[in-house]
């Protein structure tokens, strides 16, 4: 099932997590760890934008725009390609029933406020809101490219392109592992600052963070506009859990 969409204000927000607080994996998946004074980390971002157009390649005709919050975990899959295993991707409500109406699901309802920052060029900045029995809220303003905390992975370019260029992505649904193969296109990049306001929703997804010691923020960037082709793959085999994390 091949679609198209246009990808827009999409806000990537990332966090280093140490190794021992991210979630099991499906059992042909292991992260992608990177270690810093000892302590082994893996990558997490939330990704907060506006489907817009999506339609199917054979039915052009027939569109769909929504606001959505995926969450992801960075890993390579079993024949070592660089991948992403969404953790959750939340819709609107009624885009769900007809999801599952094609065929598509493991997608869970949620509400969103979200910017157009796009279109509100001249704004000091801007404020992201999504809530699927949790919270996620940041706030955002433009700034020059930097790094927080975390693993160093190399110039500025090359940490947009370790989260960006990754065209395969999987979803359990059921017990089964599905693959979502891309085709991402060159875009712009606007670098961010983000302050997090609410963050229980991810507690709630990731889990094994305290109040105290969930991690500051790596990476932050808006990409206004990303032309997007995908592909739904069907069930690539049964799901079963890692109890740990494997080695990098």
């Amino acid at each position: 099932m091949l679609l198209r969409t246009v990808v827009r204000d999409c806000l990537y927000v990332n966090w280093a997590v140490p190794c021992d607080r991210l979630p099991p994996l499906p059992e042909s998946l292991r992260y992608e760890l990177h270690s810093v004074a000892g302590v082994r980390y893996g990558f997490v971002s939330g990704l907060l934008f506006r489907q817009s157009g999506l339609r199917l390649a054979a039915m052009p005709w027939a569109r769909l725009s929504y606001p959505q919050l995926n969450v992801r975990l960075y890993v390579a899959d079993e024949e070592g390609v660089p991948s992403v295993l969404f953790k959750a991707l939340i819709v609107p409500r009624w885009v769900v029933p007809l999801a599952q109406a094609a065929g598509q699901s493991g997608l869970v309802r949620g509400r969103f406020a979200y910017p157009r920052p796009s279109r509100d060029t001249g704004a000091q900045g801007w404020t992201w809101r999504a809530k699927a029995r949790g919270f996620l809220e940041v706030a955002s303003r433009q700034s020059e490219p930097k790094l927080g905390a975390g693993p160093d992975l190399g110039s500025w370019q090359r940490t947009c392109d370790y989260f960006r260029r990754r065209d395969r992505g999987y979803l359990s649904v059921g017990g089964r592992l599905h693959k979502i193969e891309t085709s991402h296109s060159v875009t712009v990049v606007w670098p961010m600052t983000v302050d997090v306001l609410q963050d229980s929703l991810l507690r709630r997804l990731i889990g094994g963070a305290h109040e105290s010691d969930w991690p500051a923020i790596h990476s932050a960037w808006l990409c206004p506009e990303i032309p997007l082709s995908f592909e739904l793959g069907r069930a690539v085999k049964g799901v079963m859990p890692s109890r740990v994390p494997a080695p990098g």
